[in-house]
């Protein structure tokens, strides 16, 4: 009788499940980066502290003076990155750690520093050359669980951007000029200190270039087609942070409060791209970069605004729902209040000084079609919310390129 009046549910495709592996022990605030070093305890095991030159002559002061508080311990230094960093550095570094006897490592800097570190650690902890991380033998150690015995990573960002801190994934340009995405949960930071005086002295053009990659970190996030809760749930805190917080850096450089919340910002983007990944956005811009002398934010600017603008006349609900969340738009209209957000999110590229539109880049349509090949090796570009073919995205590209391009 109660089957009657109350029938059972029919049977339906279960819902797509997931999990979530948190990233490591993070320590934020003005003595952050002590008690990150406090934390570490027995596992910060003659650490090489890899850096770059202009990072480690600004902090490197304050970060000596933090590791010499800690009783017995020595380390050593690489400075050797550069911004775009290549196999070369992670080979030298590499070298560099093994030759030294350097059991644990210390990323001190952006985003090329913490990848950098991230690639060092995989061939440190797992006796490999560079060469086979992308070899069986190296893919079974990238894609092994994380252990407790596995060598530390502890991160100490300098610059509020790439989430590097809070990822597990490396961007590294390989020999063939391309840039190589290393990902492993082995290799995401277990540590990260968290602050906000060690940005104080990053300029302009970097501060906004980095935050404006936060926040579409934590856009790309929010409005793809991964359903994971948590990873939604940060992305949208992430640009209810980020949004404010990076007008506020760019006008008051020297304010803490705001490069905190810019700091925390990045932070939380970057674990939420952990959990979610991003959308066609950073797919289709990472193919971009291995040919063009931009920035990524030089890059990414002008990507966003073609992507998310055609994203949108089908699929604008995300866009819509972040609007709304946020206070920027709540006229009912789905598109409307979508290219409220959008319109946003250019004029803060705009306040940072990056252009929306590329000057001079020139492809044919065959150049177009190698681009699209590789921007659907992204993981992220089938999350997009609007599906992309390979022939949208080549379409994409030729709207990025300056009017004129050849056939």
């Amino acid at each position: 009788m109660t089957d009657e009046i109350n029938p059972l549910p029919q049977t339906t495709a279960a819902p797509p499940g997931g999990g979530v592996a948190w990233p490591g022990h993070s320590h934020w605030g003005a003595d952050a980066l002590e008690r990150a070093l406090r934390a570490a305890g027995p596992r910060l095991r003659q650490p090489l502290v890899v850096t770059d030159p202009l990072v480690w002559r600004a902090v490197g002061p304050t970060v000596q003076a933090a590791l010499g508080a800690v009783p017995g311990l020595s380390w050593q230094v690489y400075d050797g990155v550069v911004p775009n960093p290549t196999l070369a550095q992670v080979r030298e570094a590499l070298h560099t750690a093994r030759h030294l006897g350097c059991g644990s490592l210390i990323a001190v800097g952006g985003g090329s520093a913490i990848d950098v570190a991230k690639v060092v650690l995989a061939g440190l902890a797992g006796g490999l050359e560079v060469e086979e991380l992308q070899a069986p033998r190296g893919l079974a150690w990238l894609a092994a669980p994380a252990t407790p015995q596995d060598a530390l990573l502890l991160a100490v960002p300098t610059t509020s951007g790439t989430g590097s801190e809070s990822s597990s994934a490396a961007l590294i340009q390989g020999d063939d000029g391309r840039k190589h995405l290393y990902r492993s949960l082995r290799t995401r930071p277990a540590i990260v200190a968290l602050q906000p005086s060690l940005t104080l002295g990053l300029p302009p053009r970097p501060t906004a270039h980095g935050g404006f990659d936060a926040v579409l970190h934590a856009l790309g996030s929010w409005v793809n087609t991964d359903p994971s809760p948590v990873g939604k749930a940060l992305a949208l805190h992430a640009l209810r942070i980020c949004l404010p917080a990076l007008p506020a850096v760019l006008s008051q450089p020297d304010s803490l409060q705001a490069r905190a919340d810019m700091q925390m910002g990045a932070y939380l983007a970057g674990v939420a791209i952990g959990l979610n990944k991003v959308d066609a956005v950073h797919g289709l811009c990472t193919p971009l970069e291995a040919r063009m002398h931009l920035t990524h934010a030089e890059v990414l600017a002008p990507v966003f605004s073609v992507v998310a603008r055609h994203t949108v006349q089908t699929h604008a609900r995300p866009y819509a729902d972040a609007a709304r969340a946020l206070g920027m738009a709540n006229t009912g209209d789905a598109l409307r209040d979508a290219l409220a957000l959008i319109e946003a999110v250019e004029a803060l590229a705009g306040l940072g000084g990056i252009a929306t539109r590329f000057a001079d880049l020139r492809l044919s349509a065959h150049e177009a079609g190698e681009l699209a090949t590789q921007a659907l090796q992204s993981a992220s570009t089938p999350l997009n919310p609007r599906p992309l073919a390979h022939e949208d995205i080549r379409s994409l590209y030729l709207q990025m390129a300056h009017p004129g391009v050849s056939p």
